[in-house]
Parts: C-alpha cells; sequence; structure tokens
C-alpha cells in the first residue's frame, strides 16, 4: 500500500535546517536566525506557508541533504533579537530535484515521495517498534506526554516519526537522515527498533540497568 495525501511537483523555498531532520507526519519547533532565512520564512508566511525543508550538511547552509520533508509554517513569533520561533508541520518526503534560486534566499523544484506501506507486517512492526520504546521509556526519567503519544500512535507514519523524533538522542545527524530516506514503512520501523535497543544498551551499561 503506498500513501501520500499530496500529489506534488512544485517549485518552493527551501530551508536548511541546522542538525535537525523532519520526520513526516510530525510538527516541530525550530528557531531561525539567518537573515536569508528570516526573509524565506516571512515570504512563505504570505504566499501560504508551504515550505521544503531539509537538514543542512555541514556549516554550508546552501548545502542540503537530497531527500527532505513538505512542511508547513505555524505560529509564527518573532523575538526581541529578531530571530523567529517557528512550527513546522512536517507532510510528506520530498526528493529535491533542482535548486532553481540561491538568493535572496533558496528554491527548489521537489515532488512528494510516497510511503509504502506493507500490510502484511505492519501491524508487527509497529508492535516491536512500541515495545522497544516501552523499555527505554521505563530506564528513562518518566515523561508521561511521550508515553501517551506512544500508546495512542495508531498510524505507521506517525508512530515512526514519533520515536524518530522523540527517543533517538544518541542518534547522529547522518542517522536520522537515513531513516528519512527509507521508503518503506516496516523497514523503518525496522531501523528504529534497533536504534531504540543500541540507546537502552548504552543506557544500562552506563547505569547497569
Amino acid at each position: 500500500m503506498t500513501h501520500t495525501s499530496h500529489n506534488l511537483t512544485a517549485e518552493l523555498p527551501l530551508l536548511a535546517l541546522r542538525g535537525i531532520v523532519v520526520f513526516p507526519p510530525s510538527v516541530v519547533p525550530v528557531a531561525v536566525s539567518r537573515p536569508a532565512a528570516i526573509r524565506l520564512v516571512d515570504d512563505a508566511v504570505i504566499s501560504g506557508g508551504l515550505v521544503a525543508v531539509s537538514a543542512q550538511r555541514g556549516d554550508d547552509p546552501d548545502q542540503c541533504y537530497a531527500i527532505g520533508a513538505l512542511a508547513r509554517l505555524h505560529r509564527l513569533v518573532r523575538l526581541h533579537d529578531g530571530t523567529l520561533r517557528i512550527a513546522l508541520q512536517a507532510l510528506e518526503r520530498i526528493a529535491i530535484e533542482q535548486v532553481t534560486q540561491r538568493e535572496p534566499y533558496l528554491r527548489a523544484l521537489v515532488h512528494v515521495l510516497p510511503d509504502h506501506i506493507n500490510a502484511s507486517d505492519i501491524a508487527t512492526r509497529m508492535q516491536e517498534a512500541r515495545a522497544r520504546a516501552r523499555e527505554l521509556l521505563d530506564a528513562l526519567p518518566p515523561n508521561e506526554e511521550v508515553r501517551t503519544q506512544l500508546e495512542s500512535a495508531d498510524d505507521p507514519r506517525h508512530l515512526a516519526a514519533l520515536l524518530a523524533s522523540m527517543l533517538l538522542v544518541r542518534a547522529n545527524l547522518a542517522e536520522r537522515q537515513a531513516l528519512l530516506e527509507i521508503a518503506d514503512v516496516s523497514e523503518r520501523l525496522v531501523r528504529i527498533s534497533a536504534l531504540l535497543t543500541h540507546e537502552l544498551d548504552i543506557l544500562r551499561r552506563h547505569f547497569r540497568i
């Protein structure tokens, strides 16, 4: 089964995120401080709020990974120092085909990448990932908000996004990006389960649980 709620090929503003991989469907708070990025956000809000987002490669904001997310801007707050605090509602995975503009900010031609859901094993993969997440939460300080979200996530894409965004604290940028690039949601959940097990093993060794 293929999942996508957007059939889109379009040119969009491209917001490079330093150290952040956004997983659809999720909402992520982001602080925007670079002048070019602030102008991008201001213009995008006027034109409807849809943007392409992708993790930045290294220190160059003009260099992004080729797989990112289609996102909608929400809750714009401007601080005294000019920094913007925004919420990005990630909608779908996207492929960035071509950067079409670099000044005053990046724009790119993108198309939506559908997620593939294997109905024959998705329930098992969700159960396994949820079990690993419960074990990890049991070893951490109480966090009822995350636990409630974990138990209520009945959509496999939502569960994968929740676990990747909130529980993989030791995963580096490359590992997170690799998760985003996996089209098969069952495979994504298997990889997330392995990373959760690794996180738990580290905790157990450190605290001798």
